[in-house]
C-alpha cells in the first residue's frame, strides 16, 4: 500500500522514482502465505511436413481456436494476435514464433504437471490440424535466424535492432531458442537474496544437465546446448549472472545489490500512452533516474519494464525467475520445477547447497555456464575435485531429500541419468541423431 501511495505521489508531483521506491516494490511482493511454484514453457514451432519454421498466420489460428474452446480472451499487440489468457494462465508467441505456455503458480507439482498436460494436449491437437509440430527442444533445428520472420510486435522489433550491436548471437537467442522457466516466491529480502544466490550457484550445472540443443541449422554442432551459447553472447551487461556483488558477497544486501546491477544496464525503451519511446542503449537506468531522457522522467513502471528487458539466468521480479534451461518434454519441464523447489523452499537445503559449492566464485560460475553449453556435464570442476556430472548429482540429491514424498519421483529419471553421467543431449547423440528429420521424429515419440 505504501509503495503504491509513494508511486502515485511521485506521479502527481512529477518526481522521478527513487531507489527506496524500487526497494518497496520488491518488498511488496514478499509472500506471507503458502509458497507456490510457477512454470513458463516454450517449444519451437515447426511445419510438420517440411520442418521449416511455422508461419505466423497458422500460429494465430491455433491461438484463436484455443481461446474459443476454453473461453479465454485474445491478447492483441499492435492489432495482431500475440496470445490468449484466462487471467491466470496464458499462451503467447515469442519473437521467432516459439509457442509459450505460462501456468499460474500452484502449491503442488502434480497440479502443474496436470495443467501442462491438459494445455499441451489441446494445443497439439489443434496444431495437428494445421500441420504444425511444437517441438520440446532448445533451438530451431532447421532454420537459422536470417530465415525466421520476427513476430510483428514493436517490443521485438526494437530488441532485434539493438541487441545484435552488443551480442553477436542475439538474433539466434530471439528467433531460434526455446526454454523452460521455473518461478518461486520469496518471503523477505534476506530470503530473496539467499534464493537468488543459491539458484545462481546451481544454474551452470542445471544448464549442463538440461542441455538439449546439439542440432542447429540441420546439422550437429559442437555444442550440447547451442541455446545456452546464444544467451551467453546476447550481451554481457544484461545476460548470464551479471550481478557479481550478490553472488560473491555478504548476505543481507539482496535487493540493493540486485537493483544496483539492473540500474547499470543500458535501456532499450520506455512506454508512454501506449507508445514505445526508443532509447537504444544511450543511457543506463541509473542515468535516467538522475537526468531523465528528453522530456521524460523515470517512474517505477519504467524500472519494472526495464528489469524485464534484462535477461540474467536468475531474475528477480514479483518472484524468483530461473530461466537457464533448454526446452524439454513435459516431464522434463516438471523435473526442473522439482529441482529448485526441493532446494529453494528449504533453508537447510539452501545452506547445504551453498556450503557444498562454497569454493566457487562468480568467475567460476560464468566459466562453467560456457562449458556446460559446450560439453553438457562432461568436464571437471577442479575446485571441488569432481566432474560436473557428480556435482550436479549431489545437487539433485539435496533437492530430492527435501521434497515431499509424492514429489520425489519427478527427480528419479534425472538421477538415473546422472548416475550414468548423462545430460539430455547425450540421449540424442547416443541414438545417432544428427539431422532435423530424425530429431523431430524421435522427439515426437
Amino acid at each position: 500500500m505504501q509503495n503504491t501511495l509513494n508511486s502515485e505521489i511521485n506521479k502527481i508531483l512529477n518526481l522521478p522514482t527513487t531507489r527506496a521506491e524500487i526497494v518497496e516494490y520488491y518488498q511488496s511482493n514478499c509472500k506471507k502465505d503458502t509458497l507456490k511454484t510457477g512454470l513458463e514453457y516454450e517449444r519451437v514451432s515447426l511445419d510438420s511436413r517440411t520442418y521449416e519454421t511455422a508461419k505466423y498466420n497458422l500460429l494465430a489460428e491455433i491461438i484463436k481456436n484455443f481461446a474459443l474452446m476454453n473461453e479465454w480472451e485474445l491478447v492483441f499487440t499492435s492489432n495482431i494476435i500475440t496470445g490468449a489468457t484466462d487471467g491466470s494462465n496464458s499462451i503467447s508467441l515469442e519473437p521467432g514464433g516459439q509457442f509459450e505456455i505460462s501456468i499460474e503458480p500452484k502449491n503442488a507439482l502434480n497440479d502443474i504437471y496436470e495443467s501442462l498436460n491438459h494445455f499441451t494436449r489441446q494445443i497439439d491437437k489443434l496444431a495437428e490440424y494445421y500441420n504444425i509440430t511444437f517441438l520440446p527442444y532448445g533451438i530451431n533445428p532447421k532454420n537459422t535466424y536470417p530465415d525466421i520472420e520476427i513476430v510483428k510486435k514493436q517490443r521485438y522489433e526494437i530488441m532485434a535492432a539493438y541487441l545484435p550491436k552488443i551480442g553477436k548471437l542475439a538474433p539466434v537467442m530471439m528467433r531460434e531458442t526455446a526454454g523452460v522457466q521455473a518461478n518461486y516466491d520469496y518471503i523477505s529480502e534476506d530470503d530473496a537474496a539467499m534464493k537468488l544466490k543459491t539458484a545462481a550457484f546451481i544454474s551452470p550445472f542445471a544448464t549442463g544437465f538440461y542441455a538439449n540443443s546439439p542440432i542447429r541449422g540441420g546439422n550437429l554442432t559442437k555444442y550440447k546446448s547451442f541455446r545456452a551459447l546464444a544467451w551467453k553472447y546476447t550481451g554481457v551487461d544484461r545476460c548470464g549472472l551479471f550481478y557479481q556483488n550478490l553472488i560473491n558477497s555478504r548476505m543481507g544486501q539482496g535487493f540493493e545489490d540486485y537493483i544496483d546491477a539492473i540500474l547499470d544496464v543500458p535501456m532499450l525503451y520506455i512506454e508512454r500512452n501506449n507508445e514505445l519511446i526508443e532509447i537504444n542503449g544511450k543511457i543506463t537506468f541509473r542515468e535516467f533516474m538522475k537526468k531523465g531522457f528528453m522530456e521524460y522522467y523515470a517512474t517505477l513502471e519504467d524500472y519494472i519494464l526495464h528489469s524485464s528487458l534484462t535477461f540474467p539466468d536468475i531474475r528477480l521480479k514479483k518472484c524468483i525467475e530461473i530461466r537457464n534451461h533448454d526446452s524439454q518434454n513435459n516431464l522434463g519441464a516438471i523435473s526442473i520445477c522439482a529441482l529448485y523447489k526441493g532446494i529453494l523452499y528449504s533453508k537447510n537445503a539452501m545452506y547445504d547447497t551453498l556450503e557444498f559449492l562454497k569454493p566457487l566464485n562468480h568467475e567460476d560460475l560464468e566459466n562453467f555456464g560456457t562449458k556446460s553449453a559446450r560439453y553438457g556435464l562432461d568436464y571437471m570442476v577442479d575446485k571441488l575435485k569432481m566432474t560436473a556430472a557428480d556435482v550436479t548429482k549431489h545437487i539433485f540429491e539435496i533437492s530430492r531429500k527435501h521434497l515431499q514424498t509424492k514429489e520425489k519421483e519427478y527427480l528419479d529419471k534425472p538421477l538415473w541419468l546422472l548416475n550414468n553421467k548423462k545430460c539430455a543431449a547425450d540421449l540424442l547423440l547416443e541414438k545417432g541423431i544428427k539431422d532435423t528429420a530424425s530429431l523431430v521424429e524421435y522427439l515426437k515419440l
